[in-house]
């Protein structure tokens, strides 16, 4: 039995949570709002059972400590973050940022300075329907840089419908999820339609172009991504998209704020440190930041 804390419990937090409970591991979810039960409606791997959540810090058991903690907030919620970590995040502890964008580790490591923090990538379909209650789609797994922390994380997930994939070839990974999330989370957001949108070849052009910046500033970074990857991408979407929303998606239709900086600026500050110019990257984000709530 592992030890893991669970902040943010949303759409892939809870859902990370229940299998990681249902596996027999110790959890808690550190929500903003309470709930007493995991239901994951699921054809795969379907949840129900009781949850432990706390809604601060205080009610966390005393000398309760986390082996890993999971930060499934979104980047643009990562200060709310702050206070959970400061109670589980000791030094011996691993802090796993399970977030979009490819600046996680650099937002969330000043708030837990005694702990191993280490990025993810992070596959999962689902729909947060109410605290604790998520409707998944599809997927359920996690790639980590491989490592001791990632297989150790990997043995806890094994058997459950959350599984964890070291990689040794993870900035690849990271940088093919981002490629992901500029072409899905963009279309869907601005068309208010689901991801069977990328199926419709109308859209291809578009998709192309953002994944053909996205690829270039990843080849600077280091990652193994090109031509024939994008074509096996709309290859995929055109014969048939996944199932369900996007991030995005979801949080545009809830009308609340946008990952755009994570996903997106992130691709444009990275092509200005090697200056490959993202014109279309641009422009999508201007067009997804313009449509977020006022503060």
């Amino acid at each position: 039995m592992t030890t893991i804390a669970v902040i943010g419990p949303g759409s892939v937090g809870c859902y990370a949570a229940a299998q990681l409970a249902d596996a027999g591991h110790d959890v808690w979810a550190c929500a903003r709002r309470p709930f007493d039960r995991y239901r994951i409606d699921s054809a795969s791997h379907a949840v129900d059972r009781p949850a432990q959540v706390a809604t601060d810090p205080s009610q966390i058991p005393d000398g309760w400590q986390p082996r890993f903690t999971l930060v499934c907030v979104k980047a643009h919620q990562t200060d709310s973050a702050a206070a959970w970590l400061t109670r589980l995040a000791p030094a011996g502890s691993t802090v796993v940022v399970v977030q979009n964008g490819t600046e996680g580790v650099a937002r969330v490591a000043p708030l837990a300075p005694a702990a191993e923090v280490l990025a993810s990538v992070v596959y999962c379909g689902a729909e947060l329907l109410a605290p604790g209650h998520v409707q998944h789609h599809g997927f359920g797994h996690l790639f980590m840089p491989d490592g001791p922390a990632a297989q150790e994380l990997a043995a806890a997930g094994e058997g459950s419908g959350f599984t964890v994939r070291p990689d040794a070839a993870f900035v690849t990974e990271l940088w093919r999820k981002l490629g992901s999330n500029i072409t899905a989370n963009g279309v869907t957001a601005l068309t208010g339609r689901r991801l069977e949108v990328l199926g419709e070849v109308q859209v291809h052009p578009l998709l192309r172009g953002l994944l053909q910046e996205c690829y270039a500033v990843a080849r600077a970074e280091g990652a193994d991504l090109g031509d024939a990857q994008i074509d096996a991408f709309l290859s995929a979407v055109a014969g048939k998209a996944p199932a369900g929303g996007s991030s995005m998606f979801y949080d545009r239709q809830a009308g609340r704020p946008t990952e755009h900086d994570a996903i997106y600026g992130a691709l444009v500050r990275a092509g200005a440190r090697h200056g490959i110019p993202t014109p279309l990257t641009e422009a999508v984000q201007i067009l997804i930041a313009a449509g977020d709530p006022r503060p």
